[in-house]
């Protein structure tokens, strides 16, 4: 006696819609929706019926894998059990036998000897109706909705709000807008205070330079006659020294010169103001790049993570970083230079032909 399957077809109904015997028919599923009876007051769920379909007998394979697995056998094994159950079933059939399977009908033959099926109907292979039933519900009764909106129109109308109450309102809402009118608007209450960093050591290396040229250029001055205050030439610092003067005469005093006015004033000496003058350098912003190698560029946060685990196999050094539309691209290596990340791209092309350079920060 051949192996029943009948139950690995209702196992296979729940999760496919068509379930085919080879050589045989197909069994197949069909959505039905919520239903409700009016005359009986039943209530049916959604369901999953079952019919049968003789003209498709091909192997989709379906079935075979499922008993294979089931059964722990090869794929020859199960074909041939499928095999012989379907001859048996098919013998009995055409001996005039009604054959029914369990919670899925009857085959029978009518009177041109063609194989017929009728369904078991109260069978719901819809999974997502699990554990509903069918429920009947009597109608109400004495329940007129012309009454209903009668009485609501005859509902008094919503009286206004009385004349005291308005003025209550009033004496309480004024006050309040003439303080806001009166009171100035001050915006910087309103103003979060925030502290700025940055995380890159090249601006705090350009704020330490900038911070030293400002404090090369912040010394004493002095002139060639000797008067502090005044500004050197460009391109010159003055070197720190204590310069001493003579006091300025008093209000209502001459100065008198110490020497003949006949006398030629003495050639003034250079004063040694303008020793080891430093030229000033502009502050050099350096912008640091790197070159990544792109392997591939993925939707999947575990597709990037396959590619970054076979690359470190390789020995490589992968990265991963966000591309548009939220790809993320994986990277084999980081260069420095642009020459470098091509040498490199050129080796890589053979086992990543779509390789390629992309330049970041």
């Amino acid at each position: 006696m051949a192996r029943d399957i009948s139950g690995y077809i209702r196992e296979l109904l729940f999760s496919h819609d068509c379930v085919i015997i080879p050589g045989f028919g197909a069994f197949i599923g069909n959505y039905f929706p919520a239903q409700i009876d009016r005359n009986d007051g039943m209530f049916y769920p959604p369901s999953r019926k079952v019919t049968f379909n003789r003209h498709l007998t091909g192997n989709d394979g379906l079935l075979i894998g499922h008993i294979s697995s089931n059964l722990q056998t090869g794929y020859g094994e199960a074909r041939d059990i499928v095999s012989e159950w379907t001859d048996e079933l098919r013998k009995k059939i055409m001996a005039g036998t009604s054959v029914t399977m369990e919670h899925l009908g009857t085959f029978s033959l009518n009177y041109e000897r063609t194989i017929v099926f009728d369904p078991d109907l109260s069978v719901n292979y819809l999974l997502t109706s699990y554990g509903l039933s069918a429920y009947h519900r009597h109608p109400v009764s004495g329940f007129d909705v012309r009454k209903r909106v009668l009485e609501k129109q005859h509902e008094p109308a919503v009286s206004p709000p009385s004349v005291r109450r308005l003025l209550t309102r009033a004496a309480v809402i004024i006050p309040v807008l003439v303080a806001l009118a009166l009171v100035p608007f001050n915006d910087h209450l309103f103003k979060g205070r925030m502290e700025e960093s940055t995380l890159n050591p090249l601006a705090r290396a350009e704020l330490e330079y900038n911070r030293e040229q400002i404090d090369a250029g912040t010394v004493a001055v002095v002139t060639d006659s000797g008067a502090a205050g005044e500004e050197p030439p460009p391109g010159r610092v003055a070197d720190k020294k204590t310069v001493t003067t003579q006091n300025p005469p008093a209000a209502g005093e001459i100065s008198v010169p110490a020497t003949a006015p006949s006398e030629p004033a003495p050639a003034p000496s250079v004063p040694e103001t303008y020793i080891n003058a430093k030229p000033e350098r502009p502050a050099v912003v350096v912008h640091e790049y790197r070159y990544l190698v792109i392997i591939g560029s993925f939707q999947g946060e575990d597709n990037a993570l396959t590619m970054v685990d076979k690359l470190r196999k390789l020995g490589f050094d992968p990265e991963v970083a966000g591309g548009p539309e939220g790809f993320l691209r994986v990277s084999a290596e980081s260069f420095g230079t642009l020459d470098e990340a091509v040498t490199a791209l050129g080796k890589m092309k053979k086992d990543f032909p779509g390789a390629w350079v992309h330049k970041t920060r």
